[in-house]
């Protein structure tokens, strides 16, 4: 018979409330926010992680749940929770910027148009936010730019205590700077897309003006998807490449709001 003891509490609630934050992070990320991933897969994944980080940051979390005191459990394990759903949620902000950007491109060139007269299409995600979200998550995963997320987390155990957490008070003045930018950031990725579905409706309007026995709607659908199509290709190299750099100048302003 195996007998489990506890010798120091204040270490075990110490790693509890670590672990609260970094399940709260990881359950946001691109790749753990898919709801095919078990949810065995995505706390043991958590646990892990925070037993691999947890020795870095044990004296901070030992001495918040000294100065918090033992009772003082669930408070500490709902701040940790908060803070990392907030956390996570302006990690998972950037990479929903390239979303946008895809679904307005799926928009102008009318591959969404596909729900009109299909009726048992039911999915709302196009191709090209599948595309450039996986595509911007294999550069970022094979280029090692999760390292900063990373040492953004665990600074934030650091800086983003119960004992500090009057010093957040103008917390707005960032949340509103970071969203105007990857609200802007997405109507840029998806400028070339756009002037072109621009030019493409004004050589529309001319064509149904001087052949109005054309089927002018038809032919726009195919018109609209196809140069649509050999835009993208065109400057799919120039797209990712500025996509990338938009995801590290993001990834920036969070480290900075968490240190």
């Amino acid at each position: 018979m195996i007998d489990i003891s506890v010798i120091d509490y204040t270490v075990l609630i110490a790693f509890w409330v670590s672990f609260s934050r970094w399940l709260a992070i990881i359950f946001q990320l691109p790749i753990f926010d898919n709801t095919s991933i078990p949810f065995v897969v995505k706390v043991l994944s958590s646990l892990l992680i925070s037993y691999t980080f947890f020795p870095i940051v044990e004296a901070q979390m030992v001495a918040e749940v000294m100065k918090a005191g033992i009772e003082s459990f669930w408070y500490l394990t709902i701040f940790n929770v908060v803070v990392g759903l907030m956390i996570g949620f302006l990690v998972k902000t950037i990479m929903t910027l390239f979303v946008a950007a895809g679904s307005i491109m799926t928009q102008q060139i009318g591959l969404s148009s596909i729900s009109y007269f299909d009726p048992t299409f039911v999915s709302r995600i196009g191709p090209f936010e599948k595309l450039i979200q996986w595509t911007v998550l294999i550069m970022i995963l094979t280029t090692g730019a999760l390292v900063p997320m990373f040492k953004g987390v665990l600074n934030s155990f650091f800086s983003i205590s119960m004992n500090d957490v009057g010093n957040f008070a103008n917390i707005h003045v960032f949340y509103h700077s970071f969203f105007k930018g990857v609200f802007s950031s997405a109507f840029l990725l998806a400028t070339p897309i756009l002037f072109t579905n621009l030019v493409l409706n004004m050589v529309m309007g001319i064509v149904a003006r001087t052949i109005p026995q054309m089927n002018i709607l038809m032919v726009s659908f195919v018109v609209n998807i196809g140069i649509g199509l050999i835009v993208f290709f065109a400057i799919s190299e120039e797209f990712f490449h500025v996509a990338y750099q938009m995801y590290v100048d993001r990834l920036g302003d969070w480290f900075q709001f968490v240190i």
